[in-house]
């Protein structure tokens, strides 16, 4: 199995492979909720296709561009697994990334698969691994389903993203970019699809768009619920590890260091606010 990374343009075959594999998972890789045999599948489809032809297209491209007002490099990659055993090579899976602009060593995946046919022999660890090599904090939105498997691989569930939960390994910095719904509502393929929906469903489209409405609204309230028991059970650990104040601010006493509840001030930074304002001494109240 090769491990291939891709920064300064990229492999044809690997790129139409996939956005193959990437558009046949397509239900878990859309921010909606769109079963594996809804009427809207090709429409689910067609964004997936869209979306990360458009990012492929990017690699190594050089593109320049504002963004809030700012001119900026916007760089995508992948990695690639390549079964390169048998006679024929086979993409095994695929990580799609985007660095993030205005920090450093840290970026967002945008899709990411693994071929049936591989899954549970770590090919999707041996990617992430590569990519923390260069970005160690990394960003993500998944379906509800796949938090535990991103959860062992070191992501923390952060905030709700459309249908999905938005996981990082770090507190993110910088901002991300990308295409949204007035690209895909502009693209010939995903125009295609909504015609090619209703010639064939008729009068049905609106119910099968109304179930997918109810089934996302339906799915929001099972993350959001997931978030906050996430949030309560954080608060409870802390409450049993800090040490609080009584002008509201914490700390966290470790091997005898101060680690304030402030994940963007550094250590050293963060033992100056505190002698400076919080007087630990004084004001240090059991929690």
């Amino acid at each position: 199995m090769e491990i291939m990374h891709f920064t300064n343009g990229i492999n044809p075959l690997v790129m139409e492979e996939s956005i193959k594999l990437a558009v046949s998972e397509a239900p878990a890789m859309v921010a909606t909720v769109v079963d594996g045999d809804s009427p809207l599948l090709p429409l689910a489809e067609a964004e997936v296709e869209a979306m990360l032809r458009d990012a492929l297209r990017m690699v190594g491209a050089g593109v320049r561009q504002r963004v809030d007002g700012v001119l900026a490099d916007l760089r995508v990659g992948i990695i690639a697994a390549v079964d390169d055993e048998a006679g024929q090579p086979c993409l095994a899976g695929f990580i799609q990334y985007k660095p993030r602009l205005r920090t450093e060593r840290t970026a967002t995946i945008g899709y990411a698969a693994v071929a049936p046919a591989y899954r549970g022999q770590g090919i999707f660890k041996k990617m992430l691994n590569e990519l923390k090599a260069q970005y160690p904090i990394l960003g993500l939105d998944c379906s509800l389903e796949l938090v535990p498997m991103y959860e062992r691989l070191g992501f923390r569930p952060e905030k709700r993203q459309g249908a999905h939960v938005g996981m990082a390994t770090a507190p993110l910095g910088g901002v991300t970019w990308g295409q949204g719904q007035e690209f895909l509502d502009n693209h010939p393929l995903y125009q295609r699809a909504k015609e090619r929906i209703r010639t064939t469903h008729g009068k049905a489209t609106r119910d099968a768009y109304a179930k997918r409405d109810a089934d996302t609204r339906k799915r929001i309230e099972e993350i959001n619920a997931f978030l906050q028991l996430r949030a309560d059970e954080a608060r409870e650990r802390a409450k049993a590890s800090r040490a609080y104040f009584e002008d509201g601010c914490a700390c966290i006493h470790t091997d005898k260091t101060l680690q304030p509840c402030r994940p963007d001030m550094p250590d050293a930074e963060a033992v100056a606010f505190y002698e400076q304002h919080c007087k630990c001494s004084r004001n240090y109240v059991e929690g």
